[in-house]
């Protein structure tokens, strides 16, 4: 199951900032921040100190065992944790340091500490999930389908942390949450990788269709009680979650994700494609509004 592929992916990307609080470094020229929501222009007094400037702080510890050290030589050499620090840094000012640890954890798991005040991110999550990707990618050569994974892998990883980066965000600031905190955090992410340029809309995908490879499996597994006890949506739910607030992002450029008489290999019902666009832009003022005073300008 997959939500869309790299040829669906616009050119001419608009920035985060069109959604969120102009990010890209825009300002009204005085103490306010604008956010732009759709057509609609509302002010957000910043609050924040301009010399608040903590960043995302990446490193690595020694893996425990042969499987995390061949996670950590891809995540080294593909600086997939750095690129996440420097595009979230980019856009969101942190009131500290907060370290970005890579480790062996004995799970495939990524998680914010409240305790500790740091995100980390498990060895073992990139074996748990590269065969997801190997089952989706098909095309090409041996070497080929080895690289998309990789981009692949590249791409959870950015959906992953910026979700994380989320939880933080909200513990940081003491940010009021409505609703379930992991379906907010997973907006976030989404809103700003779709929001961003081509290259992190890709990951948007990536992450879409690995929610589709997991859901896959809890079918052919089962669903546990336990499952729908946890506080994250199920694997297929946050799949179709994904779907429609990329799609809303962009309709135009989405279109194909959308299941139609025209296009029966869609994945989003065109029911809950109708309102993808209202989601996409209540997102964007929700956050906007709670990070409007955090946002770098």
């Amino acid at each position: 199951m997959t939500a869309a592929r790299s040829s669906y992916v616009r050119t001419g990307a608009a920035l985060v900032g069109a959604a969120l609080t102009a990010v890209s470094g825009c300002s009204t020229g005085s103490d306010e921040a604008t956010a732009r929501t759709g057509d609609a222009v509302r002010p957000v007094r910043a609050t924040a100190s301009p010399s608040v400037s903590g960043s995302l702080v990446v490193s690595y510890e020694k893996p425990k065992k042969a499987a995390d050290r061949q996670a950590e030589a891809f995540l080294r050499r593909t600086k997939a944790l750095e690129g996440v620090a420097s595009y979230a840094d980019a856009i969101i000012r942190l009131p500290y340091d907060v370290p970005l640890r890579a480790k062996s954890c004995g799970e495939a798991n990524a998680f914010w500490n409240p305790e500790t005040k740091d995100i980390t991110y498990c060895y073992e999550f990139v074996d748990a999930l590269r065969p997801i990707y190997e089952k989706q990618e098909t095309e090409g050569g041996a070497g080929q389908r080895a690289a998309a994974v990789e981009q692949d892998l590249i791409g959870l990883t950015n959906g992953v942390l910026l979700h994380e980066l989320g939880h933080g965000l909200i513990a940081m600031y003491d940010l009021p949450a409505t609703g379930e905190e992991e379906d907010a955090v997973d907006q976030l992410s989404a809103l700003l990788l779709a929001g961003g340029d081509d290259e992190h809309q890709q990951y948007a995908i990536d992450t879409i269709n690995a929610w589709g490879g997991l859901a896959e499996a809890d079918a052919a597994g089962g669903v546990t009680d336990d499952a729908y006890a946890d506080e994250h949506s199920l694997d297929i739910q946050r799949f179709y979650n994904w779907s429609c607030w990329l799609y809303g992002s962009d309709p135009a450029a989405y279109k194909e994700i959308v299941r139609s008489d025209g296009n029966p290999d869609g994945v989003l019902p065109e029911e809950r494609a109708e309102r993808c666009p209202d989601e996409y832009a209540k997102i964007a003022h929700a956050w906007g509004t709670l990070l409007g005073p955090y946002l770098r300008t």
